[in-house]
């Protein structure tokens, strides 16, 4: 047993000799089985008085210390005290423990044989403190929950963190929504996923997995025979990128669980999800989340017909009174240009194709006066069919009017044309180089220019019209995605 005494004793006097005063909240958890210290804001010294008193207790299942600034010199007080107490869930959610800070947690958890449920939500981690993360994945063999919440992971901790997920063995559960993994990012953890043997449950809400990443996710769900759980909420799902995750999902005999809600999917393309799941018996989903996503009016006939056999719960926002799409339709809407995203300033750099600078200002200028206003760079992109946002226009102004006054003269358009030049063969040079350096290839999961077959002119994907295409989807004898052509 501790000795609650000791520990009362050690508290009051360090609080004395620091000159801070003990809380009624800290003393009363001395001797629990759950230390419980959340969101009291706790100073550095508060911190350390309280953490001195710890270092008598023995035994405890749990610490929870959230919610209290604790950053790097925070930090070496809440690790002396782990390392007297043998814990199985710490909560250190809502602090600051990017750098020093995760460094020092990741050199115990790597070697502590205990701690199975760790919380490190909302702590300001970026890409790096990836290499901290991925270290105590690779090492910790008794970490069962890990959950990395609301933080800043993007492209290059999600390479980081996803090779450390395929090579871990013990985790079951884990969250990484609310981060920015996507492109590479997203397709490393995705890769990860696919040869981890142990996780159950994957967290990916919030983050943005698109096209490249529901094409690896596609092939993960093909080979992964552990996962039960996977969300996907809010991961700029459009239809195509839906089709890649279902030729995955045929083929998976395990998930249970698959939430996909708020994601822009079109009500026609959720009939040909469903139209699967009934056409491959083997799928053993349960629970269907759709929330915030509209469906077609066959879209309940075909669950009805499912439900005949399994049961499948799916949650939807509501049926509109719309027909089903043929074959033909859905192909030209996966065509649709404005299903992909494309930084502002690359399309208007693509809509110039090989015309001098000059020469894309007047034919931008309509009225020919001294200036390209917003409504005019409207008009370029809608005689181009490409459907863009206001913010789109936004960018293009901002990058292009140096002088503010809200349109972009022959000078500044002239100058704008070279530092699009610049950075477009800045960012192909580096991407290049980078994946040189690598050794790695991630084409085959991307839907660019070139591999896609993307227009040039009106970014539209030439989608082969063949039966590799959503006939597959529904067919047993074929759950993998056509080639790419090189």
């Amino acid at each position: 047993m501790p000795d609650v005494t000791a520990s009362h004793r050690t508290y009051r006097r360090a609080a004395v000799k620091l000159g801070v005063v003990p809380q009624r909240a800290v003393i009363g958890q001395f001797g629990r089985d759950f230390l419980t210290f959340r969101d009291l804001g706790l100073t550095l010294r508060e911190l350390k008085a309280t953490c001195l008193a710890l270092m008598h207790e023995r035994q405890a299942r749990g610490l929870d210390v959230s919610g209290n600034t604790i950053g790097a010199h925070e930090s070496e007080y809440v690790i002396a005290v782990l390392t007297r107490i043998s814990i199985q869930t710490l909560d250190a959610g809502n602090n600051c423990l990017t750098g020093t800070g995760l460094r020092r947690l990741s050199d115990f958890v790597s070697n502590d044989s205990n701690l199975t449920w760790l919380n490190l939500s909302n702590n300001k981690l970026t890409d790096g403190d990836a290499r901290a993360i991925a270290d105590f994945l690779l090492k910790n063999n008794s970490l069962r929950v890990l959950v990395l919440n609301h933080n800043e992971l993007r492209e290059s901790g999600g390479r980081t963190v996803g090779a450390a997920i395929g090579k871990n063995r013990s985790l079951q559960e884990l969250e990484l929504r609310w981060n920015h993994i996507r492109r590479i990012g997203a397709i490393c953890v995705a890769k990860g996923l696919e040869v981890n043997q142990s996780l159950q449950r994957v967290d990916l809400a919030w983050n943005g997995f698109g096209f490249e990443g529901c094409v690896a996710l596609g092939d993960a769900l093909a080979r992964n025979h552990v996962m039960r759980e996977l969300d996907l909420t809010c991961n700029r799902i459009h239809p195509p990128a839906l089709l890649e995750l279902v030729r995955g999902l045929v083929l998976n005999k395990t998930l249970r669980v698959l939430k996909i809600g708020n994601n822009p999917i079109t009500a026609s393309f959720t009939s040909v999800l469903m139209n699967s799941i009934h056409a491959h018996p083997t799928v053993a989903l349960e629970l269907l989340d759709m929330e915030g996503v509209v469906v077609d009016r066959d879209f309940q006939a075909i669950l009805d017909d499912v439900r005949k056999t399994r049961h499948l719960q799916v949650n939807y926002d509501i049926i509109l009174p719309v027909k089903s799409l043929s074959r033909e339709e859905m192909l030209r809407r996966i065509q649709a240009p404005g299903a992909y995203n494309l930084d502002p300033l690359h399309m208007f750099y693509l809509l110039k194709e090989k015309m001098r600078a000059s020469d894309f200002f007047h034919k931008i200028n309509k009225d020919n006066n001294e200036g390209v206003c917003r409504e005019e760079l409207n008009l370029l992109f809608q005689e181009a069919g490409i459907p863009v946002t206001g913010s789109v226009i936004d960018k293009i102004i901002s990058f292009m009017d140096t002088n503010g006054d809200g349109t972009i003269d022959i000078s500044e358009f002239m100058t704008g044309d070279k530092k699009m030049k610049r950075l477009s063969r800045n960012h192909a040079k580096n991407s290049k180089a980078e994946r040189k350096q690598r050794g790695e290839n991630f084409t085959r999961y991307s839907r660019s220019f070139k591999q896609a077959h993307v227009d040039p002119v009106t970014l539209a994907v030439k989608v082969d019209d063949s039966a590799t295409q959503l006939p597959s989807v529904g067919s047993p004898e074929d759950g993998s995605r056509p080639a790419e052509n090189n």
